[in-house]
């Protein structure tokens, strides 16, 4: 392993499409590319990875939890509440709508 680094799903999901066109996959590379294929709210990774960058940078959020937050793409302040609970910041009402339109940017 060369480095380490948290992915966004459409990122895995383009990664294991590489792979595939260049040699089979292992069983648990390829149930993982199905989930990915079923669970990928997002189709373009770029726009995918700007969005945790935005909520990095705009929002000083952990690139971890940004990375959850992307791959799960909550629609509503309570199910982002969920995300940032382990965080010792209260985040503002306003904060919370912006996380969501961030999110919502990547449509």
């Amino acid at each position: 392993m060369l480095s380490e680094k948290d992915l966004t799903y459409p990122e895995a999901l383009r990664i294991l499409e590489q792979e595939e066109s260049k040699r089979d996959l292992t069983n648990i590379e390829r149930y993982t590319l199905e989930y990915l294929r079923k669970f990928s709210k997002i189709g373009d990774p770029a726009k995918a990875r700007e969005a945790v960058e935005r909520l990095v940078k705009e929002l000083d959020i952990p690139e971890t939890i940004a990375v959850q937050l992307v791959n799960v793409k909550p629609s509503d302040v309570s199910e982002v509440r969920v995300f940032l609970a382990t965080l010792n910041k209260v985040f503002t009402e306003e904060e919370l709508k912006k996380i969501i339109e961030i999110l919502s940017s990547t449509e």
